[in-house]
């Protein structure tokens, strides 16, 4: 990889933008004595008892990317100080419970948004996504934090996944449930989800209704596919609405 510009956005033309592996190489006592007492020190924890130091980057001044942004298996500690925009999709994941932390002091805009397994994402503007935002697996440790709005065209969580925006929610929810926020769509098991999703989209499962798979609808959506049936999301005027999800 070349230099590193200094200075500006960081614009990258390759194939991914590998957030946990460019940037400046930090320190979490750097990074700590950088931004003293925000609300997301307290996520470091996790690599206390994780055993192995975690990769921390730093981006000085934002990220800008017309290429996919991706993280690797972890544990990595990653800041973007700015906004992080890219025109193609934002993959945040982790290694089953390896922990990983993505702080963007800015905003957040993708076309996608992705977060899975042991991660921790904490935005300080608001999340912009002009497709679907999903959250899934990690054993309620996949968790998106905005102190601005999000605003998706769907919000998509399977089990244990969390969000919380202080700013409020603008998108078609589907989840198991949400503070303060009841989902458009209720992920319990119990409903049919054929209502409302692609047939292809569907798990089946003996003595219980169709319920949407959500690695199959993560799939179709990366892929440029529609998740919902004809007609569904206008079911749904509330989505339009910016609706609060925190107290």
């Amino acid at each position: 990889m070349g230099p590193v510009p200094q200075a500006g956005h960081i614009t990258k033309e390759k194939e991914a933008v590998q957030l946990d592996e460019e940037g400046q190489a930090s320190s979490i006592p750097e990074i700590l004595e950088q931004f003293p007492g925000r609300e997301w020190s307290w996520a470091l924890e996790a690599f206390e008892y994780w055993g192995a130091p975690p990769t921390v980057r730093l981006y000085p001044s934002g990220c800008t990317t017309t290429q996919p942004v991706e993280t690797g298996d972890g544990p990595y500690f990653v800041v973007v100080d700015g906004d992080l925009t890219s025109t193609t999709p934002v993959d945040l994941v982790t290694c089953d419970y390896t922990p990983g932390l993505v702080i963007v002091t800015g905003s957040l805009n993708a076309p996608l948004l992705y977060f899975a397994n042991n991660i921790r994402v904490f935005v300080g503007g608001d999340v912009r996504v002009s497709g679907a935002c999903f959250g899934q697996l990690g054993d309620r440790n996949a968790m998106l934090t905005v102190e601005g709005e999000l605003h998706a065209r769907a919000l998509i969580l399977g089990s244990y996944a969390e969000v919380c925006a202080d700013g409020g929610i603008r998108a078609l929810v589907y989840a198991h449930g949400l503070d303060q926020l009841c989902p458009d769509i209720v992920r319990d098991g119990l409903g049919d989800d054929s209502r409302f999703f692609r047939p292809e989209l569907l798990d089946h499962h003996e003595n219980y209704p169709p319920i949407l798979s959500v690695p199959a609808a993560v799939e179709a959506a990366f892929a440029g596919e529609e998740l919902f049936l004809p007609g569904v999301e206008e079911r749904f005027p509330e989505r339009l609405v910016l609706r609060r999800n925190s107290a």
